[in-house]
């Protein structure tokens, strides 16, 4: 209960601080004034992009559920998507997202074996795309920004390790199975001890060992076809690149036009690297002062305040409206999925 209510004030508090330095550098005549000179096409061609980086996180969702032989539908992997989204929002380091949409796949009649196989794939395939992107745009724009930004170079390398030793951790965890049964068999005893985990030991032990060699069988399964790791290369490749388009469709909703497309994509790449770092749901603070330092070499005066809150409402404030209403209507206890 606390910890729902901290990330409730964190959410409250990283609402407000956007708002707060659109208020504090202009007033609210002038604010309504630049809000009522956009481009409102480009504003919403922003919008069509956010729900097409949902929708092809979804499609992914779905091609690895298919290759595990699970007869599912297409809307109910917008639905996993859309959970992840709103829990990866409320919660430290996006931690959350992937456990819901365990529990969530659960409810949906799939076991607990194939759940965690499909997000532990769809996982390591976003964080490699990811580390791709980062290090693209380190090669090709990382000198440009870092003449201009101090102390850039720490901080992205820093963001670089998150999102590798993530990487690291999730391919461990899948093919290693001494390392793997040793943890969870760890946090076994612990749900026991403190009382989480009820009736008889043995059976729940048991069920633990057969969904963890179920896992493993998946893992090595997915090993064996390369062609489905190109296929989610692919697509995570267009789900991100949709996303880190949204701040030059936003520029151009200003009606700017001298800054290329692929400066804008950099920078969106260089703040997903750097915030990846801060432990706060939604990144709180370090997404606002990420977004401002980089995007004030584009937005003229007040401009880069206004185009700050666009952006967080547009990527993050969205997923938690959107993704809340599919958190709430939760699915139907469903029969196992067919295979």
């Amino acid at each position: 209960m606390k910890k729902n209510i901290f990330n409730f004030i964190i959410i409250i508090v990283s609402l407000f601080v956007p708002f707060a330095l659109v208020f504090s550098t202009q007033s609210i005549g002038a604010f309504y004034h630049q809000i009522s000179k956009l481009d409102a096409r480009w504003i919403i061609l922003s919008l069509v992009f956010m729900y097409l980086y949902w929708w092809f996180e979804s499609v992914s969702l779905h091609v690895i559920t298919a290759f595990h032989g699970l007869k599912k539908r297409l809307k109910d992997s917008f639905s996993y998507t859309m959970v992840g989204q709103f829990f990866n929002s409320i919660t430290p380091f996006a931690t959350g997202g992937q456990p819901a949409q365990v529990v969530y796949m659960m409810k949906n009649g799939i076991d607990s074996a194939n759940a965690s196989s499909i997000v532990m794939i769809k996982f390591v395939a976003f964080q490699s795309v990811l580390t791709f992107y980062s290090i693209l745009v380190i090669i090709f724009s990382f000198k440009g920004f870092n003449s201009k930004i101090p102390f850039l170079l720490p901080f992205t390398i820093l963001g670089l390790a998150v999102h590798a030793s993530m990487i690291g951790i999730s391919v461990l965890f899948s093919y290693n199975r001494t390392f793997t049964e040793k943890i969870l068999k760890f946090l076994f005893r612990i749900l026991k001890k403190v009382r989480i985990i009820k009736g008889d030991e043995m059976e729940a032990e048991k069920k633990l060992e057969d969904s963890l060699s179920k896992f493993h069988d998946n893992a090595y399964l997915l090993k064996k076809n390369p062609m489905l790791l190109i296929k989610l290369f692919m697509l995570t490749m267009l789900q991100l690149s949709f996303f880190f388009s949204i701040p030059f469709l936003i520029y151009k909703g200003f009606g700017f036009s001298d800054a290329s497309y692929f400066n804008l994509f950099s920078a969106a790449v260089f703040i997903a690297t750097v915030i990846s770092i801060v432990p706060l749901p939604g990144a709180a603070g370090g997404a606002e002062l990420s977004s401002y330092t980089f995007f004030h070499f584009f937005f003229d005066g007040n401009a880069v305040f206004t185009a700050m809150l666009l952006w967080r409402i547009i990527t993050y404030y969205s997923c938690i409206g959107f993704g809340g209403l599919f958190t709430v209507i939760r699915p139907k206890k469903a029969n196992r999925a067919t295979t």
